[in-house]
Protein backbone atom coordinates (compact mmCIF):
# COMPACT_ATOMS: atom_id res chain seq x y z
CA UNK A 1 0.00 0.00 0.00
CA UNK A 2 1.39 3.46 -0.90
CA UNK A 3 2.45 5.73 1.93
CA UNK A 4 2.95 9.47 2.23
CA UNK A 5 6.55 10.59 1.84
CA UNK A 6 8.13 13.78 3.16
CA UNK A 7 10.63 16.14 1.58
CA UNK A 8 13.21 18.02 3.59
CA UNK A 9 12.74 21.81 3.56
CA UNK A 10 14.89 23.65 1.05
CA UNK A 11 15.19 26.21 -1.71
CA UNK A 12 15.19 25.57 -5.42
CA UNK A 13 18.34 26.44 -7.32
CA UNK A 14 18.73 27.68 -10.88
CA UNK A 15 19.75 24.23 -12.14
CA UNK A 16 17.91 20.95 -11.71
CA UNK A 17 18.70 19.28 -8.39
CA UNK A 18 17.28 16.24 -6.60
CA UNK A 19 14.36 17.00 -4.30
CA UNK A 20 13.62 13.37 -3.48
CA UNK A 21 15.33 10.17 -4.56
CA UNK A 22 13.63 6.80 -4.46
CA UNK A 23 16.47 5.55 -2.28
CA UNK A 24 14.97 7.82 0.41
CA UNK A 25 11.73 5.88 -0.06
CA UNK A 26 12.47 2.16 0.27
CA UNK A 27 8.79 1.44 -0.33
CA UNK A 28 6.67 3.06 -2.98
CA UNK A 29 4.71 6.09 -1.93
CA UNK A 30 3.21 9.45 -2.82
CA UNK A 31 4.53 12.89 -2.11
CA UNK A 32 2.84 16.30 -1.99
CA UNK A 33 5.10 19.31 -2.54
CA UNK A 34 4.41 22.93 -1.58
CA UNK A 35 6.36 25.63 -3.43
CA UNK A 36 6.41 29.17 -2.00
CA UNK A 37 7.71 32.19 -3.91
CA UNK A 38 9.37 34.34 -1.23
CA UNK A 39 10.74 36.85 -3.73
CA UNK A 40 9.27 40.04 -5.11
CA UNK A 41 9.05 38.93 -8.76
CA UNK A 42 7.31 36.17 -10.68
CA UNK A 43 9.17 32.84 -10.67
CA UNK A 44 8.95 29.86 -13.01
CA UNK A 45 9.35 26.45 -11.37
CA UNK A 46 10.14 23.34 -13.41
CA UNK A 47 9.60 19.94 -11.81
CA UNK A 48 10.99 16.86 -13.57
CA UNK A 49 10.80 13.17 -12.85
CA UNK A 50 13.24 10.36 -13.64
CA UNK A 51 11.65 6.90 -13.55
CA UNK A 52 14.04 4.00 -12.76
CA UNK A 53 17.18 6.00 -13.61
CA UNK A 54 15.95 6.84 -17.12
CA UNK A 55 15.63 10.19 -18.87
CA UNK A 56 14.28 13.09 -16.80
CA UNK A 57 10.88 14.18 -18.12
CA UNK A 58 8.98 17.34 -17.26
CA UNK A 59 6.25 16.71 -14.72
CA UNK A 60 4.99 20.29 -14.48
CA UNK A 61 5.82 23.95 -15.08
CA UNK A 62 4.49 26.42 -12.53
CA UNK A 63 4.34 30.20 -12.74
CA UNK A 64 4.37 31.62 -9.21
CA UNK A 65 3.53 35.25 -8.63
CA UNK A 66 5.40 37.00 -5.83
CA UNK A 67 4.39 35.78 -2.37
CA UNK A 68 2.21 32.97 -3.79
CA UNK A 69 2.39 29.22 -3.42
CA UNK A 70 1.47 26.14 -5.43
CA UNK A 71 0.92 22.56 -4.34
CA UNK A 72 1.75 19.53 -6.47
CA UNK A 73 -0.09 16.53 -5.06
CA UNK A 74 0.16 12.78 -5.31
CA UNK A 75 3.44 12.31 -7.17
CA UNK A 76 4.07 8.56 -7.12
CA UNK A 77 7.66 7.56 -6.37
CA UNK A 78 9.33 4.16 -6.21
CA UNK A 79 12.78 3.06 -5.05
CA UNK A 80 14.60 3.79 -8.36
CA UNK A 81 12.86 7.12 -9.11
CA UNK A 82 14.16 10.67 -8.71
CA UNK A 83 12.23 13.94 -8.43
CA UNK A 84 14.15 17.05 -9.55
CA UNK A 85 13.32 20.74 -9.60
CA UNK A 86 14.64 24.22 -10.30
CA UNK A 87 13.46 27.82 -10.52
CA UNK A 88 14.58 30.75 -12.65
CA UNK A 89 15.33 32.94 -9.65
CA UNK A 90 16.95 30.29 -7.52
CA UNK A 91 16.76 31.06 -3.80
CA UNK A 92 13.41 32.86 -4.09
CA UNK A 93 11.38 29.61 -4.13
CA UNK A 94 11.13 27.49 -0.98
CA UNK A 95 9.75 23.96 -0.75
Amino acid sequence: MPRELTLADGQLGTTAATLLAGADAPLRGHVDIVFQNTGDTEEIVILTFRRSGGTARRLTRLVLQEDHQAIVRGVSIQPDDTLLGYAGGGSAVDY
